[in-house]
């Protein structure tokens, strides 16, 4: 059995702060190690070489970024399992709900899907300590070249068949809803994360609700912006 380490005296992070901080680290890794066995099944669909690499490299990525994550918990004194725990339904009733039905539709959610998630940590790291967002912006960043290699295959399956564009446009909004609205449940039901990002549980300034507002359409900016590079009607 690991033993917990304790929490650092000198992150300067109250125990309030701390625990809503571990919940936060705990919904980015438990998202990082379900890409990873996601993106790792669309590689062994792909049948294009230059392809299948590309969604490895993702996969690959999506697990170093997940040992980072796990790190820092165990610096703040948690349990990277146990921080994960209460965000596997959420993510789970996410991926049920969106569960592509074939490599195409399971690309534009490796592209749409992934990159609102780290739209929306990103944006929510901006409440949390130094230490802790530069761990999840770092765990955030893209490999360019291998999400282009994924929006150039997108656009070329729709080249090849003017037919799926309809319906993988309404595949990108669904995944937009579908995200928010797990995302929706996830705060409601984590009281140290609202207070974490509300400010309630330290010093610095927290969101307002006009700054909630704002974050909300920044995250519909962006999709729209992806659904572009697409070639997806948002």
């Amino acid at each position: 059995m690991t033993e917990q380490a304790p929490p650092s005296s000198s992150d300067g992070l109250g125990a309030r702060e701390r625990e809503g901080t571990i919940e936060l680290l705990g919904a980015v890794a438990y998202g990082t190690i379900s890409g990873f066995t996601r993106m790792a099944t669309d590689s062994e669909m792909a049948r294009d070489l230059r392809l299948k690499r590309a969604l490895a490299g993702m996969a690959v990525k999506e697990f170093h970024n997940h040992e980072i994550l796990s790190d820092r918990i165990t610096q703040l004194g948690g349990d990277p399992v146990t921080a994960m725990a209460p965000f596997e339904d959420a993510f789970e009733a996410y991926h049920a709900r969106t569960r592509p039905r074939d490599l195409l539709e399971g690309m534009v959610k490796a592209y749409i899907g992934d990159g609102i998630a780290n739209d929306f940590f990103v944006e929510i790291a901006k409440y949390i300590d130094p230490q802790s967002r530069e761990v999840i912006e770092r765990a955030k960043e893209s490999d360019h070249r291998d999400v282009d290699t994924i929006v150039s295959a997108v656009r070329e399956g729709i080249r090849e068949d003017s037919r799926r564009g309809g319906p993988l446009a309404l595949w990108g909004r669904r995944l937009m809803g579908e995200a928010l609205t797990q995302g929706q449940v996830v705060a409601a039901q984590r009281e140290a994360l609202s207070d974490l990002v509300l400010g309630l549980s330290h010093d610095r300034p927290g969101a307002t609700l006009e700054e909630v507002g704002h974050l909300m359409q920044r995250l519909t900016d962006r999709h729209q912006l992806r659904m572009g590079r697409l070639g997806l009607s948002a």
